[in-house]
């Protein structure tokens, strides 16, 4: 005899299901095959969106002690240019001062980087190994000196893209403003768009990410600063060049989980090695204890556990991301898995329960 695994009165319902979902199915390889033309577009939407979260706690304590919701946002923005005043006035022309510089010895530095690892070709060419070996070592060098150009021109073209978007800069600021004015009617909007008997557990699973993903982006920033600023103070100590900028690119590149902190600190060590290999050393052992203490002391305190996830998953996470999305893609990889996470164990919960309830 044969079981009918199909529940009584849903014999309708299944087909409609998946019809519903080969439509997201397909809306999402839509949107997928046409990112590159769409990812330009909703660039200042993402930074908008990420400065709106970072700013909403602020407006939020204003509103509670009794400021309306414009007049609260007025004033965080008015905050935040003071503050960004300041920065013009005593930290941005030493910073744009030394990037310009920076850029400008790209090249020289690419080119005496590029000598150094023919010298240490050479070296190896002088010890007798095998031959297996030899080569081994020199596509290795082959290999890194390609990528060390490609890197030092990914951060010139970074830098030039970063104070040549002009828009950018421009919208950013509207475009937070209207998020945080309409915030709730914007989340009323979208969840509008669910049925209504979903409504209740998508607006609970929404609050969830909300404050998952407004920890993340608040944690990282604060943290990516304060690693950046210890990387500048040690940089300045050694007599460093290039140390704000060194150490700016430090709390740019912390975002990033476990391969930030390296792409972060291979500049810096790099342009320790071609002035001396004791500079170096010295600044691959402030690199070192830096990052042990942004990952031991800085991370658990400032974005606790909430966030946490298997070091094998998030490394995963981060190369999916990269493969799919690029630099984009592994940014977001890291807050992705951990909604993901969460979404899934609420899940498995409420199945957990269903079955106590049942039984």
């Amino acid at each position: 005899m044969m079981l009918d695994l199909q529940p009584p009165g849903d014999r309708r319902i299944w087909p409609a299901g998946w019809l519903r979902w080969l439509k997201v199915g397909l809306g999402v390889a839509a949107v997928y095959g046409l990112r590159t033309k769409l990812i330009p577009a909703l660039t200042p939407f993402f930074y908008a969106l990420l400065l709106a979260y970072f700013l909403v706690p602020l407006v939020r304590q204003l509103e509670a002690r009794g400021l309306p919701r414009v007049t609260a946002i007025l004033v965080v923005y008015l905050l935040l240019l003071v503050g960004v005043t300041l920065l013009g006035v005593y930290v941005i022309p030493t910073m744009v001062a030394q990037v310009n510089s920076f850029i400008k010895q790209l090249p020289t530095i690419s080119i005496r980087a590029q000598e150094l690892l023919l010298q240490l070709a050479d070296q190896y060419e002088r010890i007798d190994l095998h031959p297996a070996i030899m080569e081994s070592i020199q596509n290795s060098l082959l290999r890194l000196q390609g990528g060390l150009t490609s890197l030092f021109d990914l951060i010139g073209q970074f830098f030039f893209s970063l104070f040549s978007s002009v828009v950018v800069i421009i919208l950013v600021p509207i475009l937070s403003f209207y998020i945080l004015k309409d915030m709730e009617a914007i989340q009323a909007g979208i969840l509008d768009l669910v049925p209504a008997s979903y409504q209740p557990r998508v607006r609970f699973l929404a609050a969830r990410v909300n404050a998952k993903l407004g920890a993340w982006v608040r944690g990282q920033v604060l943290v990516g600063l304060i690693t950046g600023a210890l990387v500048f103070a040690g940089l300045q100590v050694l007599g460093m060049d290039y140390a704000l900028v060194l150490g700016l690119l430090v709390a740019m590149f912390n975002v990033i989980p476990y391969f930030g902190a390296i792409m972060g600190a291979v500049p810096a060590v790099l342009l320790g090695l071609l002035r001396s290999f004791n500079l170096g050393i010295k600044v691959l052992i402030l690199q070192v204890v830096v990052q042990q203490i942004e990952s031991f002391v800085l991370a658990p305190q400032i974005l606790g556990r909430e966030l946490s996830v298997h070091p094998l998953l998030l490394i995963l996470a981060l190369l999916i991301g990269t493969q799919f999305g690029g630099v984009l893609g592994m940014l977001l990889a890291g807050p992705v898995v951990a909604i993901l996470l969460d979404v899934a164990k609420h899940w498995w919960l409420r199945q957990w329960e269903k079955g106590q309830e049942s039984s």
